[in-house]
């Protein structure tokens, strides 16, 4: 038994007619007694009867119509769902921490702009944590702050990332002409945890550092600032309202510049499908829209 037999079997049984069926199919008349006569020789059943120049479905007929139905029905939802599987499988995107509090939200309504059918599955996490993802394809694509160690993930900078120094409004910092990174080795920090790409950033320009706290949520840290119990480093995006508002102080610092990029990652080998190219696409976008401010 092939569909091919179960289609033409199931219009000669719409039809009435051999001839007809041949014609719908667009097939010459003997394939189609031929499907007909093979169904019937194989399981040694007659699918019609002959009367005059008509045919009339027999009861064994009627119940491989109704099989055949549910199959063919069955098959062709499934080559449906194959064949636009791309647009229909969720884009998995990862975040690290800092890009999915600024700029994801951003840049996942681009995508969707591009791309309305695909409602992608968003993942943040520090940096060593979604580039572990990345090489177990959980992730298909990622927007990172921090390096990527993984020599199978290429990574391609989008969007730069100014940082600063930032304390509380009686820090004995405010006001000073200059600070230099030797002046910042008395002073107490709070930093983000291990494997979080802004305390790599900010380790590498430092010598010592005096930790106080480490947080894992960005929104702690200025908190803590807020309330004078140590500096950190952070990107600007995340600051401008309690810059504006006074509660934390920028602190330049002239010896040292904190500035980074985010960078879009993914593993080489994975296929560069229509949805993953349109999320490059939705964050090159948001970076150029960025430059324009």
């Amino acid at each position: 038994m092939t569909l091919r037999n179960l289609r033409i079997f199931m219009t000669v049984a719409d039809c009435g007619s051999m001839s007809e069926a041949a014609k719908r199919l667009s097939i010459a008349q003997p394939s189609v007694s031929g499907a007909i006569a093979e169904i019937e020789d194989t399981y040694n059943v007659r699918l019609f009867e002959r009367l005059g120049r008509r045919l009339y479905i027999t009861p064994i007929g009627r119940q491989l119509e109704g099989y055949a139905s549910h199959i063919l029905s069955m098959y062709d939802l499934m080559e449906h769902k194959l064949r636009n599987a791309q647009d229909n499988v969720a884009l998995r995107v990862g975040a690290t921490v800092t890009v999915g509090t600024c700029v994801i939200g951003d840049i996942l309504k681009r995508f969707e702009a591009l791309c309305p059918n695909n409602q992608p599955e968003l993942v943040v996490h520090n940096t060593q944590v979604i580039e572990k993802m990345l090489t177990k394809s959980e992730l298909d694509i990622a927007v990172v702050e921090g390096e990527i160690q993984s020599r199978d993930l290429v990574t391609k900078l989008v969007i730069s990332d100014p940082m600063i120094l930032i304390a509380a409004p009686d820090s004995p910092l405010v006001g000073k002409k200059s600070v230099t990174l030797h002046d910042l080795e008395e002073y107490p920090f709070i930093l983000r945890e291990e494997g979080s790409g802004t305390r790599a950033v900010f380790e590498r320009s430092m010598g010592k550092i005096h930790v106080q706290w480490v947080c894992n949520n960005s929104e702690a840290i200025i908190r803590g600032v807020e309330a004078g119990f140590g500096l950190t480093v952070i990107s600007k995006r995340l600051v401008s309202r309690q810059l504006k508002d006074g509660t934390v102080v920028e602190i330049p610092v002239v010896d040292s510049q904190f500035g980074r990029e985010f960078n879009l990652v993914w593993h080489k080998n994975k296929f560069q499908s229509q949805p993953i190219q349109w999320f490059m696409q939705a964050c090159e976008d948001f970076a150029a829209a960025e430059e324009q401010k």
